[in-house]
């Protein structure tokens, strides 16, 4: 071979080699995406802040995108994201299908710092809370002692309530629990809650609902939560308050969930850690008014003042068996049409 062939030979394989080292760090770029998936708007907004750090950290681009309802669980079962931000019922349906793995205490260290109600199961965990309270106009209410009061019958036309929704699940079940009954026996659940749907003039489908209803003096009393009262209160300049009833209240619980079968399960709970962490939940907290369910996290005075959970009332928080609820939440789904939300 001349000088000229071994010369061009070696340029040929340093080209090859470039190439093939090229062709592995894009394939290395591409297997180092997460994808998120959250709530949209302001949620996805506080988690981009979060997981700054955890991207910088283990060389990984995390996409968040939004998704709600029947796409999330298109995505799910198609495998087309790693981690998943939703309610516990969504969160257990998917979990009965083997849709999520079991988090891992090695890769998710956070796990042993949360609050016991923010474990739902080995695969389903609570990133942060709200909490469901009775919301009122202090100016035509005194302050509502106990959820029975939303069936006043004083109160007719002044209750607002969403449909048939997690917080209205926990009442049924409440009410059935302090008739003698439990998720299993609903009845007596089921005919408070129609009760109450005698005083309501307005089913509410969004929190900017609630906001106007309260704002245009159209309502009285209903159920909301904690942070969207204080919101409503501090910003909004809306003359609401909130009181949490002698018989407890319950969770709006964001949860969080790896994806069975991706690529990257390994690092997926890497982030799911990440986002259990306690400046995750501090995060949440400053920007949504979400109590964290890291027990490491310390909240500013001012933020916590704007919160009705407290490090010393998050552990009597009232929550269904909502592995139970989901094999049967078609069923009462119907019964709430058929009995409530006529």
């Amino acid at each position: 071979m001349t000088w000229i062939g071994r010369r061009t030979l070696l340029k040929s394989m340093a080209v090859i080699a470039a190439m093939a080292l090229g062709a592995s760090t894009q394939a290395r770029a591409q297997e180092r995406e997460l994808i998120l998936s959250g709530f949209g708007g302001a949620y996805d907004e506080a988690m981009a802040q979060s997981v700054k750090d955890f991207e910088k950290a283990n060389d990984v681009k995390v996409t968040i995108v939004a998704g709600s309802g029947a796409n999330n669980m298109a995505r799910v079962r198609n495998k087309e994201i790693d981690v998943i931000v939703s309610d516990p019922v969504f969160a257990l349906r998917m979990e009965a299908e083997g849709a999520f793995a079991p988090l891992d205490p090695k890769l998710v260290p956070n796990l042993a710092s949360l609050y016991p109600k923010a474990i739902y199961s080995p695969a389903v965990v609570a990133a942060n809370f709200g909490a469901y309270v009775l919301a009122y106009n202090p100016g035509e209410v005194k302050p509502p002692q106990s959820w029975y009061d939303l069936a006043d019958p004083q109160y007719k036309g002044r209750v607002a309530l969403r449909g048939f929704r997690p917080e209205n699940i926990e009442l049924i079940t409440l009410f059935a629990k302090l008739a003698g009954g439990d998720e299993r026996h609903p009845d007596a659940g089921f005919a408070e809650l129609a009760k109450i749907a005698g005083n309501i003039d307005v089913w509410i489908n969004a929190h900017a609902d609630h906001l106007e209803l309260y704002r245009n003096d159209q309502i009285s009393m209903s159920v909301w939560t904690d942070g969207r009262i204080a919101w409503a209160h501090d910003a909004e300049g809306v003359n609401v308050k909130g009181a949490i009833p002698k018989e407890g209240f319950f969770p709006l619980a964001s949860t969080l969930s790896v994806v069975a079968g991706r690529p990257n399960t390994d690092l997926a709970e890497k982030l799911a850690n990440h986002l259990l962490g306690a400046q995750a939940g501090l995060i949440m907290a400053q920007k949504l008014g979400y109590f964290p369910t890291n027990k490491q996290a310390v909240l500013p005075p001012d933020v916590q003042a704007k919160m009705m959970l407290t490090p010393q009332n998050v552990d009597s928080l009232q929550s269904a068996d909502w592995k139970y609820i989901v094999t049967v939440y078609d069923a009462w789904q119907s019964r709430w049409e058929r009995e409530i939300q006529r």
